[in-house]
């Protein structure tokens, strides 16, 4: 009989499941805050990136098709991407994807096109940016900087 009385008392009190319950919602109101800075650096830091892989693919599009190709930077709408004249009649293509940043929440500021010759070097005149630039990438209180040097190498 006392055997019945044992098997029948399974499960929780509701003091236990309380307790779990607070434990829970305290480590959540502690890691949410450190997350959600964690997560805000992250995607600064991937827009920084995002901008080296089209700095880069604008450098090899011009050489690849030994032609002028543009790095076009939209500080207003927040996208990266890159155009060249692929056949040589003057219509220009857009290289790869646009990277829109602001579906990211990043902010950015700096030059609005950077051009490379043939040779893969940075090109001036025209519209094309000339010397150094600097590119800031923002999110809340999260910035990345990068530098482009007047010869077109990108600087962290």
């Amino acid at each position: 009989m006392v055997e019945r009385l044992i098997e029948a008392k399974r499960g929780f009190t509701l003091a236990e499941v309380l307790m779990v319950v607070v434990i829970v919602s305290v480590l959540v109101t502690i890691a949410v805050p450190k997350l959600t800075t964690a997560f805000q650096g992250r995607s600064v830091a991937t827009a920084a990136d995002q901008f080296v892989l089209a700095h880069s693919m604008a450098r090899s599009t011009a050489l690849r098709y030994g032609r002028q190709s543009q790095l076009h930077i939209d500080t207003v709408a927040a996208r990266l991407w890159v155009d060249v004249d692929t056949s040589g009649t003057g219509v220009r293509d857009t290289i790869g994807f646009v990277h829109d940043l602001a579906a990211q929440g990043v902010k950015v500021s700096g030059a609005g096109l950077l051009c490379f010759d043939a040779r893969g070097l940075a090109a001036t005149g025209g519209s094309c940016q000339s010397g150094s630039l600097t590119v800031q990438f923002r999110e809340g209180s999260n910035v990345a900087s990068l530098q482009v040097t007047t010869l077109g190498k990108v600087l962290r």
